[in-house]
């Protein structure tokens, strides 16, 4: 990912809670000599370095992925800043946005117990209340799991991009968070938060 220093995120605790906020990622691999990408929920493990996730049998993109080293690609909010915002002669349009890239080398887990513990471990992840884990030894949960694949992804890289104008003046970013406020949508509000909360940080 192209990550001028201005927009760097370079704070992995930081980077970490943005994995975990934002776990809806995108994976990519090659698959039959292609490109292969897959819209996929993830658990990250900050301490082991590890994503984990799992995947339709049917979806061929599993078939090669172990020992491939893939990319994850998790978004957060993003927006259209408009030039007119800056209130500065000369200006084009941009979009702000907040990016983590995961690069590692991923494992297939097929084995019927370790798949059971990683599907736990992700229900646990999103809905820790859940009782379904109770019920991973009944005929019905065996027969979807044959459905599935896992696979973990042992961490090599990650990259942090948030492009928040941190490249323009105070008094413009400042005009630039105010617009985005007025919007109705959310996304635009999402960058508005994170240009306070990059302003706090007085990266």
């Amino acid at each position: 990912m192209y990550v001028p220093k201005a927009f760097t995120m370079d704070d992995p605790q930081e980077i970490a809670r943005f994995v975990r906020d934002h776990s809806f990622g995108l994976l990519i691999s090659t698959s039959g000599g292609e490109l292969a990408a897959t819209h996929l929920p993830f658990v990250f493990d900050p301490d082991g370095r590890r994503l984990w996730g799992h995947m339709a049998r049917a979806n061929p993109q599993w078939r090669e992925l172990h020992g491939q080293t893939a990319l994850a690609v998790f978004q957060g909010p993003h927006a259209y800043i408009s030039p007119s915002w800056y209130e500065v002669p000369q200006q084009v349009p941009t979009w702000n946005y907040v990016a983590v890239h995961v690069y590692g080398r991923c494992s297939v887990i097929e084995e019927e117990d370790e798949l059971a513990q990683l599907l736990e471990r992700q229900v646990r992840f999103y809905e820790p209340e859940s009782t379904l884990p109770q019920e991973s030894n009944e005929p019905y949960y065996r027969s979807m799991m044959r459905a599935v694949v896992g696979f973990r992804m042992d961490i090599e890289r990650m990259e942090g991009k948030a492009k928040l104008s941190q490249n323009k003046p105070p008094e413009v970013r400042r005009r630039v968070m105010e617009a985005l406020d007025r919007s109705e949508d959310p996304g635009a509000q999402g960058v508005a938060e994170w240009m306070r909360r990059w302003e706090k940080g007085a990266r």
